[in-house]
């Protein structure tokens, strides 16, 4: 399995972990990791949809959570 494949299934798994105990676990594991020290990279598209991120903040592009989460239902039909 390639990296960014390993981490995109770890961060849905850790996503859907409601034990505190748990995430506490793989928080203890993984805290010796400075994130101010690591590079990360990014594709073009990548780079391309956060600048779109960046404008639809300034621009007042926002939707609250609970407008997400209604949207989320209405997909997923609950």
């Amino acid at each position: 399995m390639q990296v960014q494949s390993i981490k995109y299934t770890l961060l849905d798994k850790i996503g859907s972990i409601d034990d505190e105990d748990l995430l506490n676990r793989i928080n203890d594991l993984v805290k010796s990791v400075d994130i101010n020290t690591t590079i990360f990279k990014v594709t073009d598209k990548q780079k391309a949809m956060l600048l779109q991120s960046e404008n639809d903040i300034i621009e007042g592009k926002l939707l609250s959570n609970d407008a997400i989460n209604i949207q989320e239902d209405e997909w997923l039909k609950v």
